[in-house]
């Protein structure tokens, strides 16, 4: 007499097994994708404000004091020297240098005179005061200004800073300090110096930006983690937008 099969059971024992073990195995990859993302949403902002953190303020630019001496005024022509005292202040923790520095006077769009001035270093927390003069530069005089006795000139300073001696992808940029200047010059004029007040300047600088994109491009790595780089600068950048 033949003894009953029991491999029905068996097999159903085993496919009961491979079954629990996929949704357990489902429910992992589910609770590590889960973590994962969370970990990525809460870290963003925390990682953002440290970049943030950690990069240098723009410093600070304004003239102090600015004298326009009149050499000679003829029907259509100013001769003129010009000098400003700019006082910079860093209110970083560590020491800011320049190089490549060029100060310009402009009449509107119209470049008037341009100087190279040498390059220094600047402790942190410290101002400087910083003297430039424009020798001998004409200005061109028309009606307006014979009528108004008034010239606008605008005052530039552009360098390259540097930030300590990190190694940040943005630790050298190009800055602009812009200042407005009204020059009065009463028509006709005789030769003579015009001392004019402090002004503000606008300073436009590019440290405060996101370089993780940039830190991708500068090294030698695979292209998943450059992808995951770029990824993570477009959210803080985005999220550093909102804030």
């Amino acid at each position: 007499m033949s003894q009953p099969s029991y491999l029905p059971t068996t097999t159903t024992t085993t496919t009961k097994s491979d079954a629990a073990k996929a949704r357990a195995h489902d429910c992992f990859v589910f609770l590590l994708f889960i973590t994962v993302a969370t970990i990525l949403i809460v870290s963003v902002p925390v990682v953002t404000r440290g970049i943030i953190s950690l990069q240098p303020q723009i410093p600070q630019f304004n003239v102090s004091s600015s004298s326009l001496t009149v050499l000679n005024v003829s029907s259509n022509t100013i001769t003129a020297n010009l000098n400003v005292t700019f006082s910079m202040k860093n209110p970083n923790s560590k020491a800011m240098s320049y190089d490549k520095i060029t100060a310009l006077v402009l009449d509107g769009d119209e470049s008037l005179s341009s100087i190279t001035l040498p390059p220094f270093q600047q402790p942190g927390k410290t101002q400087k005061t910083l003297l430039t003069v424009f020798p001998s530069f004409f200005l061109q005089v028309n009606d307006n200004y014979s009528s108004g006795g008034r010239v606008n000139l605008t005052i530039k300073l552009h360098a390259m800073a540097r930030y300590g001696r990190w190694t940040w992808p943005a630790n050298k940029d190009l800055m602009k300090a812009t200042c407005e200047e009204n020059v009065k010059v009463e028509f006709p004029s005789k030769v003579t110096t015009l001392v004019f007040g402090s002004s503000e300047c606008d300073v436009n600088g590019q440290w405060k930006r996101i370089g993780l994109s940039v830190f991708a491009d500068s090294i030698k790595i695979s292209p998943v983690i450059s992808l995951f780089y770029r990824l993570i600068s477009s959210i803080a950048s985005f999220y550093a937008f909102l804030i």
